[in-house]
C-alpha cells in the first residue's frame, strides 16, 4: 500500500509538501503541485478523508471580511477591493461581522468548505493566532489591519509613522494639550495610530495625558457630540487628531455653533482623505490612505498565489501623507 511518504520519496519533495497539496494549501507551487498529483494519481493513491480536495476547484469568488459596510473607510476599501476583482473576472461575497467573533470565525469555516478562493479580512476582533487557527492554512490576506504577517499576506499603511507625522506638526505650532480619538483602540491599526501619537509627545519630552485619549468615536455624530462636551465642560483641548475625516465634520460644525474659531483656537486633523474634507469650512487637513493602490495589489497577490503559489507570508507597508488644510 502506497503511503504518503512513498508519494513524497517519489515526487523528490518532503512529505510536509505533500501534505500541504492534499490540504490545497496555497504556498505551494503550481509546478510542485502538478507533480505531486502526477504522482497520486499514478499510484491512485487518495486519503479517503481527504478525496473532496483533489476535486476542487476555483469558485471564482472572493469574501471581504469588514466590520460594517458604513463605516466611511470600509465603505471605500470594500469599492476598490471589488472593482479589482471585477476587472479580474472574480466575484465578491461581502460579510459584515458587526464586531461579533462568531460570525467572523462561521466566515472561516466556509472558507475550510471551499466556498470561496480567499478571504480578504479588512478588520478583526480576532488575535492573529485565533485567525490562523480558525482558517487552516487557506488562503486569507489581511488589508488594512497592520498585523505582524507570522501567519499570513498582510497589506497596510504605515500608521504609526504618518500619525507621528501629523502630532508633531501641531506640536511644532506649540500646541501641547492634544486630544486622539479611535474608533476601536483594541484593533492593531488604532494601537499604530495610538504609538505614534504617544512617540511624538515623548520625542517632544511631552507626557500624554490619557484622559485626552477617546474610544468608540468613529461618525459624524460622534463628532459633534464629542465637540457639545468639550464646549460645556471647558475641555482644554488645543488640538484633536481623529480616526476618520467624518468625525473632524462633525467637530467643525459643533465648534461653528459654539463660536470656537478653527484653527486658532482648536486644530482638527482628519483621516482616510474622503472628499468631505473639501466642503467643510475650513476644509479639513487630514492624512491621505493608498487605499485604491492597496487594493489592486493584493488582488493581484492573490491571483499570483493561486497561479503560482508562494513560500513564507509577506508584509507590504505603505506610507501615508499628511495633508495640511484649513483647519489646523
Amino acid at each position: 500500500m502506497v503511503t504518503i511518504y512513498d508519494i513524497a520519496r517519489m515526487s523528490g519533495v518532503s512529505k510536509s509538501t505533500v501534505s500541504r497539496v492534499v490540504s490545497n494549501h496555497p504556498h505551494v507551487s503550481a509546478k510542485t503541485r502538478e507533480k505531486v498529483l502526477r504522482v497520486m494519481q499514478e499510484h491512485q493513491f487518495v486519503p479517503n478523508s481527504l478525496a473532496t480536495q483533489f476535486r476542487y476547484k476555483h469558485t471564482k469568488c472572493i469574501a471581504i471580511i469588514t466590520p460594517s459596510i458604513d463605516h466611511p473607510y470600509f465603505s471605500q476599501l470594500v469599492h476598490y477591493l471589488s472593482v479589482a476583482c471585477t476587472k479580474k473576472g472574480f466575484k465578491t461575497v461581502i460579510h459584515q461581522t458587526l464586531a461579533n467573533k462568531k460570525t467572523e470565525e462561521d466566515i472561516y469555516i466556509q472558507l475550510q468548505k471551499n466556498e470561496y478562493d480567499a478571504i480578504i479580512l479588512a478588520s478583526s476582533f480576532l488575535t492573529e493566532e485565533e485567525i490562523a487557527r480558525c482558517t487552516k492554512n487557506r488562503l486569507l490576506v489581511a488589508c488594512n489591519e497592520d498585523f505582524s504577517s507570522n501567519y499570513f499576506d498582510v497589506f497596510c499603511i504605515n500608521e504609526e509613522e504618518v500619525t507621528m507625522e501629523a502630532t508633531t506638526y501641531l506640536l511644532d505650532k506649540g500646541l501641547t494639550k492634544l486630544a486622539f480619538c479611535s474608533d476601536n483602540l483594541t484593533s492593531p491599526l488604532q494601537q499604530a495610530r495610538l504609538k505614534g501619537f504617544r512617540s511624538a509627545h515623548n520625542n517632544k519630552g511631552l507626557a500624554l495625558t490619557e484622559q485626552f485619549v477617546f474610544d468608540k468615536v468613529c461618525g459624524i455624530e460622534d463628532g459633534i457630540q464629542l465637540g457639545e462636551k468639550i464646549s460645556k465642560e471647558g475641555l482644554p483641548f488645543e488640538g484633536i487628531l481623529t480616526g476618520s475625516d467624518f468625525v473632524a465634520a462633525g467637530l467643525i460644525s459643533s465648534a461653528l455653533r459654539n463660536n470656537i474659531d478653527i484653527p486658532n483656537q482648536l486644530s482638527i486633523i482628519g483621516f482616510d482623505d474622503h472628499p468631505i474634507t473639501l466642503v467643510t469650512s475650513p476644509q479639513i487637513s487630514t492624512i491621505r490612505n493608498r487605499i485604491e493602490e492597496m487594493s489592486n495589489d493584493v488582488i493581484t497577490h492573490i491571483l499570483n498565489i493561486m497561479n503560482e503559489g508562494e513560500g513564507s507570508p509577506i508584509k507590504k507597508i505603505y506610507k501615508g501623507e499628511f495633508i495640511k488644510r484649513s483647519s489646523c
